[in-house]
């Protein structure tokens, strides 16, 4: 028997270990590893989270006044935009320029925040163009199929209008606009 309480003291001992290390991980390093997590979509960004996250990675490569400007007269729906975005930083960090790459769990966030500051105008493209243009992207294709009242962060920030933006809704009607 005494064998065998060492032998649970060591593993207890190792538990212990394992424990501690895991905190002092997270008390150092927290930050960083909540982000991780949430870039990689095993936690949920807030509202606020993904809005700093769009300002944040969109301005890498844009001016804020040039994203708050785009409209449905500019081109496809933000959803669209935010694909292309992904492929072109990954093209651009090919070509040794340093972007960060934009995670699939950052990009339904970072369109549900331009859907809810500049506008969502999905509703005024054909749904298989859409898709289309989407090229096979998972994570924007499910998002393409949630109803904007549905999706959490566009809900959060609808009544926000980013500045300088001419704000477009979809389902308004166009006298609305």
């Amino acid at each position: 028997m005494a064998s065998k309480s060492k032998g649970l003291l060591k593993t207890g001992g190792a538990a212990a270990a394992v424990a501690v290390a895991a905190v002092a991980v997270l008390v150092f390093y927290g930050d960083a590893v909540l982000g991780r997590l949430k870039a990689d979509g095993y936690l949920p960004y807030t509202a606020e989270e993904a809005q700093v996250l769009a300002y944040d990675l969109c301005s890498q490569c844009h001016s804020t006044e040039k994203i708050t400007k785009y409209c449905s007269r500019c081109g496809p729906p933000i959803i669209v935009v935010v694909h292309n975005m992904k492929t072109i930083t990954r093209l651009d960090q090919g070509r040794g320029k340093r972007v960060e790459n934009m995670t699939d769990a950052q990009a339904v966030a970072i369109a549900q925040v331009w859907n809810a500051l500049v506008g969502n105008w999905e509703d005024t493209w054909r749904r298989k163009d859409i898709v289309k243009l989407l090229e096979g992207d998972e994570a924007l294709l499910e998002l393409l199929d949630t109803p904007p009242d549905s999706r959490p962060i566009e809900s959060a920030l609808r009544e926000k209008t980013a500045p300088g933006a001419y704000k477009e809704v979809q389902g308004a009607p166009p006298s609305s606009r």
